[in-house]
C-alpha cells in the first residue's frame, strides 16, 4: 500500500487537518500530503519534528523516563502530532487550532500502525 494512500485516508479522516507527512530518522520527507497548495512548509515543519524528537528522547533518557511513542506540539494558530515508529520513521500531522487533538491522534496512530506494518 503507497504511503501517499495512507496518509490522503488520513487527511479524509480529520477534516481540520493542514497535511500530513512521513519521514525517515534524519527528517527527510518519505511521503506528503497537503491541503494547501505547496508542501515545502510542511516539509520543513516535518524536519524541525527531527529536532524536536531527538531532545525529547534526550531528556526521557537522562531521567530514565523510558521512551516516548508520541508528543504534541501546541502554538497558536496550528496543533502539530507527531508519531514515531520503528527505526527512527516517524509521522507528523498539522492540525488547525479548530480541529479536536484526541480524534486525530486516534487516526494518526491507526495510520502509523498501517506504515508500520508496510515497512515491516
Amino acid at each position: 500500500m503507497p504511503f501517499n494512500y495512507i496518509l490522503t485516508n488520513l487527511l479524509v479522516d480529520v477534516p481540520e487537518a493542514v497535511g500530513a507527512i512521513f519521514l525517515d530518522h534524519e527528517g527527510e520527507t518519505i511521503e506528503c500530503v497537503t491541503r494547501e497548495g505547496d508542501p515545502y512548509e510542511l516539509k520543513v515543519e516535518g524536519a524541525y519534528h527531527s529536532i524536536f524528537k531527538r531532545r525529547i528522547n534526550q531528556a526521557f533518557e537522562a531521567t530514565e523516563a523510558g521512551f516516548v511513542r508520541s508528543y504534541t506540539i501546541s502554538a497558536a494558530h496550528l496543533t502539530s502530532l507527531t508519531e514515531l515508529l520503528s527505526d527512527g520513521y516517524y509521522v507528523v500531522l498539522v492540525l488547525r487550532r479548530n480541529g479536536l487533538p484526541a480524534k486525530a491522534g486516534y487516526y494518526l496512530r491507526r495510520a502509523a500502525r498501517v506504515i508500520e506494518r508496510e515497512l515491516a
